[in-house]
């Protein structure tokens, strides 16, 4: 016990600053751990976050992102009328005035889209029975992405967009390819948000892109544990306007679908 009380007494001198450290105010507060970026709202249920990291020694990748609350908001699937020459996205964003529309699936040298796309229940075009591609889907308003021999269809079902590959799967990222490019993806929050998201800048490779979809925002990342590449390359590109709030960014490639969000 003596040892004890004379341990005890020896470390009083320290409980003043431990106080002091737990304090907000004080000057000895332990730093709290801040985001890599700032999600700013642009309308309810919808935020932007913009923000560049460093690959190797001086490659930067910018990233923007979207969250969006699918209850809030309408997701539907552009498509082109002219399966000749294809369109860009502002082609199709031209037409329907959505608040946000990217780069969807993947298409033929023709412009005829490949892959499942499902439009209010209605199946637009067939199952691709590839393994690793994967399916984006709402059905009630809850979001999803699962693999093609996992999907049933349902007229429960308002969309659906087959691309590939799964990036993270209940986190988990599979192998993936490690070519670099432009990318763009989507991915479902824990909380059930869809996040969008393009990159511009240097190219990052497919394990890097589901890192970024994975990590928490402490850590650079976008937290999805579940998440899918869009058609990438040449083909990323993306327009949002949402109130005053403009973002664009133009492909190479013309395309045959887009990913699109409306108000409901």
């Amino acid at each position: 016990m003596g040892k004890i009380k004379n341990f005890i007494k020896k470390m009083a001198w320290a409980i003043p600053f431990v106080i002091l450290a737990m304090s907000a105010d004080s000057p000895f507060a332990l730093a709290t751990p801040k985001a890599a970026y700032i999600w700013n709202k642009l309308a309810e249920g919808i935020q932007h976050a913009s923000y560049s990291f460093v690959i190797g020694e001086k490659e930067r990748v910018v990233f923007n992102a979207f969250k969006i609350d699918p209850k809030l908001y309408r997701f539907d699937i552009l498509m082109t009328d002219d399966e000749v020459e294809g369109a860009t996205v502002f082609d199709l964003a031209r037409k329907t005035k959505p608040l946000i529309a990217i780069n969807g699936g993947f298409f033929t040298p023709e412009h005829r889209s490949i892959g499942l796309i499902v439009r209010n229940g209605k199946i637009l075009n067939g199952l691709h029975k590839t393994s690793w591609w994967s399916i984006f889907s709402i059905s009630d308003g809850v979001p999803s992405i699962s693999k093609p021999s996992d999907f049933v269809i349902s007229e429960n079902i308002s969309i659906a967009l087959q691309v590939g590959p799964r990036l993270a799967i209940n986190g988990v990222i599979p192998k993936l390819k490690e070519n670099l490019a432009t990318r763009s993806a989507l991915g479902i929050s824990e909380d059930g948000m869809v996040v969008i998201a393009i990159t511009s800048g240097y190219g990052i490779s497919m394990t890097e892109l589901a890192r970024r979809m994975t990590l928490s925002p402490f850590q650079g990342g976008l937290d999805c544990k579940n998440a899918m590449a869009l058609d990438g390359g040449s083909s990323s590109q993306i327009f949002a306007k949402i109130g005053n709030f403009e973002y664009s960014q133009s492909g190479l490639a013309r395309i045959t679908n887009a990913l699109a969000v409306f108000k409901k």
